[in-house]
């Protein structure tokens, strides 16, 4: 009797902790994607110029408050060798200064924003070849605030055509 009162307990807590959502289909998302990169030699410094998507597939418009110019101002570029050891982490802004002190609303609509964002590394190796790249970030004053991160890729590093 004992037992099955302890089994029904057991159950029941499990039955309310994972309530009815854990069966259902997780929450639709915003992803990061990063379609292409490209990485250029200039002198102390390698450009790396990324094209990427912010995929707002949550249903409703959602607002990104951020002091720079642009949603996308934020998310970081983060640079490992072909082993994964981390050599940068650089965050993307459009403009070097704060476009406002108190921060703007800037609208991410259903869908998909594409934009192509340049990052300019200092400090890497001169004779780097063969580096991965990834975005992170989060989607500040959204409502959204997970952690976003798109996929590695590789990019060669190439000189710049003079």
């Amino acid at each position: 009797m004992i037992r099955g009162v302890l089994v029904w307990l057991a159950a029941t807590s499990v039955a309310c902790v994972l309530g009815p959502s854990a069966a259902a289909d997780p929450e639709p998302a915003v992803s990061l994607l990063l379609r292409k990169a490209s990485a250029e030699q200039w002198e102390k410094d390698i450009h790396f110029e990324c094209q990427v998507i912010l995929d707002n597939a949550t249903g409703r418009d959602l607002a990104v408050r951020s002091n720079f110019y642009s949603v996308f101002d934020g998310l970081q570029l983060v640079v490992t060798t072909p082993e994964g050891k981390v050599l940068a982490q650089q965050g993307y802004t459009f403009h070097q200064s704060p476009f406002t002190s108190r921060g703007r609303d800037f609208p991410l609509k259903r869908g998909k924003m594409e934009d192509t964002l340049v990052f300019p590394v200092g400090g890497l190796p001169k004779d780097a070849r063969s580096l991965k790249v990834r975005l992170v970030g989060t989607l500040p004053g959204s409502g959204y605030e997970r952690i976003l991160s798109s996929e590695t890729l590789v990019v060669e590093v190439k000189d710049r055509a003079r």
